[in-house]
């Protein structure tokens, strides 16, 4: 059933005979244009699907001209002269040796070696003819094709389009490559009338964007050291109850200053209990890393929003599909390329030397173009796949749907641990609770797809039987990675 359908059977449930009368008049002097405060909706993205429908192409680039393929065969063209003229073509006997061809010559069109080539422009002897085919060849090509990529589709040079401080972008203008040609075909008649006006505004060929990322740009957001564990007041058990409270159980810091000091007598502030948990953080972020580990064969990712000082902030995050343990989590300002470039970069460093890695996320282009940076410039070997809206329109959604919904799970429980903090007045707040929520998931939190047991099983930590005493753990064995 359409939208429209079930929206007709919804004001039929809702309103009376006269009071749909009513509206239908209200809709009536909207479509006439009598209404001048309200306007039906712009439907020009139905009518133009394509107009400035932005997507990154999956297919990289090739790094060398493809060979072409001769065109013709010599062996045809000598059996064709047999028949036809009742006897075999003779090589090229040449009367000086000087006028001999190099050995390593050979015809481009039908591969025709060097017995039967001679040279066609005198005592420059630059320029080769073929004596089978009859073709034209220059023995030094004067036009070298200085292009850095190639199209994957027709094997033309990519010229170089737009380039600013972080990317090139390169394009291919061949009027015959099979992209361009189908991306024309798919225009609809209003479409192609925009093209010819606006034909900026439709991606019709095949492009390909080289980021300049620098080391010193791909480096995943840790929390700041704000001031070291060993200079608190209060005693070790205290800073594991806090984060028992706050960050396993997703209390607010607010409501953890109240229940140690009005059920274990511990006076404390909101304030401190941030401040504790930022300092753990710093030691708990380096432990995330440490014992990550080997990663799965398959991992989703996905971003969602945190608000940090009332603007929108993501938080990348990455999981693995057998184990459950999260492999990455980025916070940044943007959804760009870069962010998400770092997230897939720290997803995938614990893997093996010669391991096939396929992601998992939506259609955003930045994860499509980051595993493009990725495959060239860091030489794992990643394959993309997308899962678009929430129905399985194409074969790709239907198969990888299950990842896609993996991941909307954890940010699901992520938003639960962040709800209590109402946003976050800096982005190391932001950092910091993100930091110790990982710890949580990956090592303390049972897992009913792992059988009750965490991502990332501990020895040190089997026999304690309390969060705080697992707490404590954890931040003894992170004094020591530092």
């Amino acid at each position: 059933m359409k939208k429209v359908d079930r929206f007709i059977i919804w004001i039929c449930s809702k309103f009376t005979s006269s009071e749909i009368e009513q509206i239908i008049q209200g809709l009536s002097d909207i479509l006439a244009d009598r209404n001048p405060d309200v306007k039906p909706k712009d439907d020009f993205k139905q009518k133009h699907p394509n107009y400035r429908n932005f997507f990154v192409d999956p297919e990289s680039p090739l790094t060398t001209p493809p060979k072409s393929t001769p065109k013709l065969n010599y062996k045809d063209l000598l059996v064709k002269y047999e028949k036809e003229n009742g006897r075999h073509l003779q090589p090229v006997n040449p009367k000086k040796p000087e006028a001999k061809t190099p050995q390593n010559s050979i015809c481009k069109i039908c591969s025709a070696p060097a017995q039967y080539l001679y040279y066609n422009n005198g005592k420059k002897r630059s320029q080769l003819k073929c004596k089978v085919c009859g073709s034209l060849n220059q023995l030094y090509p004067r036009h070298r094709i200085r292009t850095k990529y190639f199209c994957p589709h027709c094997g033309h040079a990519l010229y170089l389009w737009k380039e600013r401080k972080d990317v090139s972008i390169y394009k291919c203008d061949n009027d015959k490559c099979p992209v361009f040609l189908s991306n024309k075909v798919n225009l609809n008649f209003a479409e192609k009338l925009l093209a010819k006006i606006k034909s900026s505004q439709f991606k019709l060929r095949y492009q390909f964007r080289e980021y300049h990322f620098t080391n010193e740009q791909m480096i995943h957001s840790a929390p700041q050291k704000s001031s070291s564990l060993f200079d608190i007041r209060k005693s070790l058990n205290t800073l594991c109850l806090i984060l028992t409270f706050h960050i396993s159980t997703a209390i607010s810091a607010r409501k953890t200053a109240f229940i140690l000091k009005n059920v274990f007598s511990i006076p404390c502030s909101y304030q401190t209990v941030l401040n504790y948990a930022q300092s753990a953080a710093y030691y708990c972020h380096k432990f995330n890393f440490a014992h990550k580990g080997d990663v799965d064969d398959t991992q989703a990712g996905d971003e969602t929003y945190i608000k940090v000082s009332g603007k929108n902030n993501y938080t990348f995050l990455f999981i693995s599909s057998k184990s459950r343990k999260i492999t990455a989590y980025h916070v940044d300002e943007t959804r760009d390329t870069l962010p998400a470039t770092i997230a897939m970069n720290e997803a995938v460093r614990t893997a093996l030397p010669n391991q096939n890695i396929t992601l998992v996320t939506d259609g955003n282009p930045s994860y499509l173009a980051g595993i493009h940076f990725i495959n060239q410039s860091l030489s794992p070997n990643l394959t993309h796949k997308k899962v678009i809206g929430l129905q399985n329109l194409d074969s790709e959604s239907e198969e990888f749907r299950p990842f896609k919904q993996l991941i909307e799970r954890l940010n699901r429980t992520y938003k639960f641990h962040t709800k209590s903090a109402c946003g976050f007045n800096t982005k190391n707040g932001a950092i910091a609770l993100t930091t110790l929520f990982v710890t949580h998931y990956n090592f303390l939190r049972p897992h009913c797809g792992l059988r009750n047991s965490v991502p990332i099983p501990l020895k040190n930590l089997q026999d304690i039987d309390t969060l705080q005493g697992k707490w404590a753990e954890i931040l003894q064995m992170s004094f020591s990675l530092n």
